[in-house]
């Protein structure tokens, strides 16, 4: 029977297998304050505490429980937008730079998971961009100029290569070779003992009430007390009712996605060789890569969110509608349940790209914020960029995902 609303991550690393942290409690100093124990705020925590800083992570229910545990665990060398798109809206200078750097960090993110030994089942798998229509294979050749006059190529393969690939209908693909696939719980959970193991001090169930400054400092407001800072990292995914102000530079979405019973050895035979995440080239892509146990990961359907009384209604239709998109790609899997089924808040801004950055309204804070769905590999990014921040030693390829980059 399909397990609507719970989610594969979560349940691989239930609760028995973590480690608890403690609740925020008295006054305290700390170089950098990080709020959010995602993905991304456990990531900005183990860079700065290896930076040398004395950091502190707080997060307000329990660490890599958020979006971190709805995502689809790929580190993809690109942000979660079109190029194409990205150019309009903010510039071709703006465009080859996140492309350049998001390929970037998915290498040293990689790299950094293996070098603290996480056991989070990361591995390369090359990302294929598939079109399955010649209109959409069109679209794509179009994508790929725009990538290669910025500097930014992606190898194309034809239709019958990228069949075989895939296993399913193509007029042709993009590929991104330096992709990885991973499971983002325990990477989030990893980093956040590495960062421990570096003098990072971490609290769990501390939400941030507000925070405050003056000219010299930053005050993070909780409950149990307060912090003082010179920094405040603030890796929520989206504004929230802590920066309000800041909520007209994001959109809110909802994105739906279905882990399968295990594929039958005659269903794995028509899946083509299994080894990339394929998505699609067309406005409302779908997202697939395999886990463990032959099961298949399957995402899409992103949409407004639905109203509170309607949310387990939708994650019933809309996965349901997942699997039979799946089935349509791979007509063996035709019945095949669904084992898990969850929705995912995905936060995004208009351009395509998140906000990474400080904000001339809020001294010394810096977002790192709307990463879309699949910008997991920007979680470095925007701890490298925190850490350059901090330090004062900001590149101009930083502003280019930062607030300033439409003036």
């Amino acid at each position: 029977m399909s397990g609507y609303g719970r989610r594969y991550w979560a349940e691989r690393t239930g609760n028995s297998r973590r480690k608890s942290y403690p609740r925020f409690r008295g006054q305290h100093t700390a170089d950098a304050v990080v709020i959010g124990g995602g993905l991304t705020g456990a990531t900005c925590a183990y860079v700065l505490a290896a930076g040398g800083l004395d950091v502190i992570l707080l997060e307000a229910d329990r660490l890599a429980d958020g979006a971190t545990s709805g995502g689809t665990g790929v580190l993809a060398p690109l942000p979660d937008a079109f190029f194409r798109s990205v150019e309009d809206l903010a510039g071709r200078r703006v465009a080859r730079t996140a492309w350049k750097e998001a390929r970037r960090s998915a290498k040293e993110f990689a790299a950094a998971l293996k070098k603290i030994s996480a056991k989070c089942d990361l591995e390369q798998a090359p990302l294929v961009i598939n079109s399955r229509t010649p209109e959409d294979a069109a679209a794509l050749r179009r994508e790929q100029a725009a990538r290669r006059e910025a500097g930014v190529p992606a190898p194309w393969i034809a239709g019958p290569a990228a069949t075989a690939e895939t296993g399913t209908d193509s007029a042709g693909a993009l590929l991104e070779r330096e992709a990885f696939v991973f499971d983002p719980v325990r990477a989030a959970l990893a980093l956040t003992t590495a960062a421990a193991a570096k003098g990072a001090r971490i609290f769990e169930r501390s939400a941030v009430k507000r925070t405050k400054f003056t000219r010299k400092h930053a005050d993070v407001i909780l409950d149990g007390g307060s912090i003082r800072t010179r920094g405040v990292i603030v890796a929520t995914g989206e504004p929230g009712a802590l920066f309000k102000q800041l909520q007209r530079h994001v959109r809110q979405e909802t994105g739906y996605v279905v882990v399968t019973e295990p594929w039958s050895a005659a269903m794995r035979k028509e899946a083509g060789r299994r080894s990339a995440v394929i998505t699609e080239s067309g406005p409302n892509a779908h997202w697939m890569r395999w886990v463990s146990d032959d099961r298949v990961l399957f995402a899409g359907g992103r949409s407004t969110p639905a109203a509170p009384r309607l949310r387990d209604k939708s994650v019933i239709q809309r996965t349901g509608q997942l699997m039979y998109e799946l089935s349509l790609r791979y007509p063996a899997i035709s019945g095949l349940p669904a084992r898990w089924a969850w929705d995912v808040p995905v936060v995004s801004t208009t351009d395509g790209l998140p906000w990474i950055g400080p904000h001339r309204n809020y001294p010394f804070h810096f977002f790192a914020l709307a990463f879309g769905w699949h910008g997991d590999s920007l979680a470095w990014l925007a701890a490298r960029s925190a850490l350059r921040f901090l330090k004062g030693e900001g590149r101009r390829e930083d502003e280019a995902l930062g607030f300033l980059r439409h003036v």
